[in-house]
């Protein structure tokens, strides 16, 4: 997907469309949090000496590279978004869609899900979508200029 993104739709459709952005981030973010957590659980085998540490180090390094190449690439489409789009509305989307696909590829690869109940499923659930949905309320009413003082004014409506 990442590669039909980069190569073929990026070029043609990339700066009319804000999501061909988001979506290369994105999925690259979903091999850059988990890669973050490899070596994390890499490296606690590497320093105790294990007969696994030798399998560890060299997964460590692979994950180590798979971590710098998605940091760079994100970095390059996130500098080419802000040149064509609102950070603002740019920021918005981003965070939703990255967390969205991060949550998603945390829970296949390292199956964080399965011990969780349907109460705190809900929990968790309705705090990202709270979270979400203040995000994009900001981003769309970040220009509005409203204070209390105005609730007080009466309206005249001369006809």
């Amino acid at each position: 997907m990442l590669l039909l993104l980069i190569f073929w739709i990026a070029p043609a459709h990339g700066p009319t469309n804000i999501m061909v952005y988001i979506s290369i981030c994105s999925l690259l973010g979903s091999f850059t949090v988990p890669s973050t957590k490899g070596i994390g659980l890499a490296a606690q085998d590497i320093f105790h000496n294990n007969p696994s540490s030798q399998r560890a180090l060299y997964l460590c390094l692979v994950l180590l590279a798979v971590l710098g190449c998605s940091i760079i690439i994100q970095f390059r489409y996130i500098n080419k978004a802000l040149e064509c789009f609102d950070s603002s509305v740019f920021g918005a989307i981003y965070y939703v869609v990255f967390t969205t696909l991060v949550l998603l590829a945390s829970a296949i690869l390292f199956r964080e899900w399965s011990n969780v109940g349907v109460v705190d499923f809900l929990g968790m659930a309705c705090g990202f979508t709270t979270v979400s949905i203040g995000i994009v309320l900001i981003q769309v009413f970040k220009e509005f200029n409203f204070n209390i003082g105005d609730l007080n004014k009466p309206n005249m409506k001369t006809d």
